[in-house]
């Protein structure tokens, strides 16, 4: 009796350990899409995922990233060092969209259109 009693709770120790740790591993994978230019926000920042877009779900990163040459093409790719704030300022400029529209334009438009994923500020924007 005695012997099935430190089974279980060798066992029950070892579950707890195994879900805290996949629990804290998970938690590595989340990123934030905080921006600096975002001094007052009315919401936190979003949460964003990054390789559950990228590599779970296989979205091609010019998708979201872009940097456009004088023809219109992409040219944006992984060595590209680029800020979203360099050309979407917080206020509209001309035709470039001002930053949070282009940021929820690319998240929300891209969710609408595949039918997945969070729609309300709440589900980005957990408080």
């Amino acid at each position: 009796m005695k012997k099935n009693k430190t089974v279980l709770f060798v066992t029950a120790t070892v579950l707890a350990f195994l879900f805290i740790l996949g629990a804290a591993y998970a938690q590595d994978d989340i990123t934030l899409l905080k921006h600096d230019a975002f001094i007052e926000r009315e919401r936190p920042a979003a949460v964003f995922p990054h390789s559950l877009h990228a590599d779970e779900a296989g979205i091609d990163c010019l998708e979201c990233h872009h940097i456009y040459d004088e023809a219109g093409e992409n040219i944006w790719d992984d060595s590209s060092e680029s800020e979203c704030a360099e050309c979407h300022k917080v206020e509209a400029e001309g035709k470039v969209l001002p930053l949070m529209k282009a940021f929820h334009a690319n998240c929300k438009g891209c969710h609408e259109k595949e039918n997945k994923g969070p729609l309300t500020c709440g589900e980005c924007h957990p408080k």
